[in-house]
């Protein structure tokens, strides 16, 4: 049986993330257990969380909340969860934002992406536009219409990686601690440091046009202290000597 564990760090923004776990309650297909990472949220996140646990565990899902005392920014939270991930049996990981929304089946459509294409990781297409009530008809139409469309490189709003890729990742790079994200990185270009890293690696993966995802674009970083990407940037160029938003899978690129 196909196992897909889910990692999400969630800050704040209560009614994304319950959005995002509906979604992925009612959408998933291979999901076995989820870890959800809460970044100190001082909003109903807690309670939210609490109402979710027993929603997944009846449907046969393991959801496991770990509460930090403080924000740990997006890669350290991610990389709780992936150590977590990599203790299991799970053959695929997955780095899902809390500020989406996930289309019936997704899961299943990434992993045959990932077999189809022989590839170590692949993301979704997605949608940044107001969320509508026609979402899945919007998603429905757009997976008819490119679900043979694939390009490589991508903005990595989700990851699904093979297991094996994960464990490369995690035993690659100083400043992991056993995950996948060079954890120096807040909140901004650890996801464009982890994918320079993959080319280096030549690892394989890209954008699936037969998944489609709806994100709430900069959900939570309107929360956040000033200058935070400019400290990302500073240091992707401090570690790799070039500015990568030159590069075609940068957000300003794109």
């Amino acid at each position: 049986m196909t196992k897909v564990s889910v990692v999400i760090p969630v800050f704040n923004q209560s009614n994304l993330t319950k959005w995002c776990l509906q979604s992925l309650l009612e959408h998933s297909t291979c999901v076995s257990e989820v870890y959800i990472i809460n970044n100190a949220s001082q909003d109903q996140t807690d309670a939210i969380l609490i109402e979710f646990k027993p929603l997944f565990e009846k449907r046969g899902v393991q959801l496991q909340i770990i509460t930090s005392s403080q924000n740990l920014g997006f890669g350290r939270a991610c990389n709780q969860g992936v150590r977590e991930t990599l203790k299991g049996q799970a053959q695929y990981l997955v780095i899902l934002n809390n500020d989406t929304w996930l289309m019936p089946n997704w899961d299943q459509a990434l992993i045959e992406s990932l077999q189809n294409y022989q590839l170590d990781c692949v993301g979704p297409y997605f949608y940044e536009k107001p969320l509508t009530e026609n979402i899945k008809q919007i998603a429905l139409q757009f997976t008819r219409k490119n679900s043979r469309h694939f390009r490589q490189h991508f903005v990595p709003i989700l990851m699904c990686f093979t297991r094996s890729a994960a464990v490369r990742l995690a035993s690659d790079n100083v400043g992991t601690n056993g995950g996948i994200f060079d954890e120096r990185f807040f909140v901004t270009y650890e996801d464009t440091d982890l994918l320079h890293r993959m080319k280096i690696m030549k690892m394989k993966f890209g954008q699936t046009g037969s998944c489609f995802i709806w994100h709430h674009s900069k959900g939570t970083r309107d929360q956040l202290p000033s200058g935070y990407e400019q400290e990302g940037l500073r240091l992707f160029q401090e570690k790799w000597g070039f500015d990568p938003r030159l590069q075609d899978h940068t957000f300003s690129a794109r």
